[in-house]
């Protein structure tokens, strides 16, 4: 009876995001523990409340263009757009043309690439910090977070996909 509300969870969770959760029915299927588990994960992959929509989504989708799991990215392309990211932003940031973005929303991305990619650069944090504030450094750091997390997980069960085509639906 569980597992049968849990794949109704999961069928809605799919609307959502917009992208097919077949890892999720494949840990459901194997291990309710570890689908449990895993499903505590959520409570802290989409808080934005200091950092902002525009802010963290840019991070979201430049950490999550580092980690190479399309579908990731798309997860994070249509939330952006839901949460009220302009279009054009998620688009930008989507293709990796950063220099489109305005300068503010640029720096977050080239942080979370560098964050990413292990390179840490002490300025460019400062620079946030000082514009956000330190409760948003800290949502910075989930979103970077969730975007190594999500892709290194599917990819390690074989559901990640690189390169897919990322839709942005504004």
């Amino acid at each position: 009876m569980i597992c049968g509300i849990l794949r109704r969870m999961i069928d809605r969770l799919e609307q959502r995001l917009g992208v097919p959760m077949d890892e999720s029915r494949y840990m459901l299927d194997h291990s309710l523990g570890g689908f449990l588990a895993f499903s505590t994960v959520q409570t802290w992959t989409d808080r934005h409340k200091a950092l902002g929509a525009d802010a963290y989504y840019v991070a979201k989708i430049a950490a999550y263009r580092e980690e190479d799991c399309g579908t990731c990215l798309q997860i994070a392309v249509n939330l952006a757009v839901k949460a009220g990211v302009s279009g054009e932003i998620v688009r930008y940031a989507s293709q990796g043309r950063e220099e489109l973005l305005p300068a503010p929303l640029r720096e977050v991305y080239r942080f979370a690439q560098k964050q990413a990619n292990r390179v840490d650069d002490d300025d460019l944090r400062e620079t946030l910090r000082a514009r956000y504030g330190d409760e948003a450094l800290i949502e910075l750091a989930l979103a970077i977070a969730s975007a190594r997390m999500f892709p290194a997980f599917k990819r390690t069960l074989g559901y990640a996909k690189s390169c897919s085509m990322v839709r942005v639906v504004a």
